[in-house]
């Protein structure tokens, strides 16, 4: 009898222990998934799933994980869409403080790039639309990769205009500078690719102007566009027109802004529209 008692102390000893290990892989198994997958979605991978066919809190849980991985994948989508229109620096400032202030319009000093090309309409009517968007798509991811590089912010593109800004919505103290640098590298690269058969690129003009600006959130409320007005974006648009292809026209007051670093030729005094007396170019 006691050998009997033994044996079956021994037996449910050894169906004790295989529960309990079986019971221990059912729950450790899954929670060591969800511990990878929540590894996985701190370094970004959004789209990781975890595999969980069971119908309990666990099999809830990794569902419930799974619809919160998608939505974060979603997210990332619309941020980075988003991103593309408003811009990375303004995005971040919407993001930070949807309500602060300067989304309602601030004044301050800026420096306006604009960028045109001469004759564009004349060449795009008698050619094939996708030939013509894709060279256009060609020079706009130019000028737009040479502003960004110079800490600027691509306000729109106007037609086959692209409009930069340097001061706003990040003031630097440099903006002048930055502006200056920026369009010399952009005229230099548009030179580099124009030799692989892209006509656009070798007949743009660049105008450059710096004063007061008006920044902020303009439009409707269906429509919001954060963007740049005023006299100082007007003139730099007029600017852009009058220059020759391959040509920067910058005003006085850059030329003043830079002194002695940089190195300009007299274009002239300009009749330019809306201003009672010529400017200095």
């Amino acid at each position: 009898e006691k050998g009997v008692i033994i044996y079956v102390t021994i037996v449910m000893m050894i169906i004790g222990l295989a529960i309990a290990i079986y019971l221990g892989l059912r729950f450790s198994m899954p929670i060591s998934q969800l511990v990878a997958a929540t590894e996985a979605i701190g370094k970004g991978d959004y789209r990781y799933r975890v595999e969980l066919n069971r119908q309990d809190e666990l099999g809830n849980l990794a569902t419930a994980f799974n619809q919160m991985g998608e939505e974060l994948f979603r997210h990332t989508l619309t941020r980075q869409s988003f991103g593309k229109y408003v811009g990375e620096e303004v995005l971040e400032m919407i993001l930070a403080d949807p309500e602060k202030m300067w989304l309602k319009g601030h004044k301050n000093d800026a420096t306006i790039l604009f960028a045109d090309i001469r004759g564009f309409t004349a060449f795009a009517e008698d050619r094939d639309p996708v030939a013509v968007v894709e060279m256009l798509n060609t020079y706009f991811d130019i000028a737009t990769r040479a502003i960004l590089d110079y800490g600027g912010y691509v306000d729109k593109f106007i037609g086959d205009g692209v409009l930069g800004v340097f001061g706003v919505p990040v003031f630097r103290n440099d903006h002048v500078e930055r502006t200056v640098r920026a369009a010399l590298d952009l005229m230099e690269q548009l030179r580099r690719y124009s030799r692989r058969g892209n006509p656009l690129l070798s007949s743009v003009g660049i105008g450059v102007h710096t004063g007061p600006i008006v920044s902020g959130n303009i439009g409707s409320q269906a429509k919001m566009e954060y963007t740049v007005i005023g006299d100082t974006v007007n003139l730099a648009s007029r600017l852009s027109g009058l220059a020759q292809p391959g040509e920067i026209l910058v005003t006085d007051s850059v030329y003043a802004a830079l002194g002695s670093l940089i190195a300009a030729e007299p274009a002239g005094s300009r009749a330019v529209k809306g201003k009672a007396e010529p400017v200095k170019t």
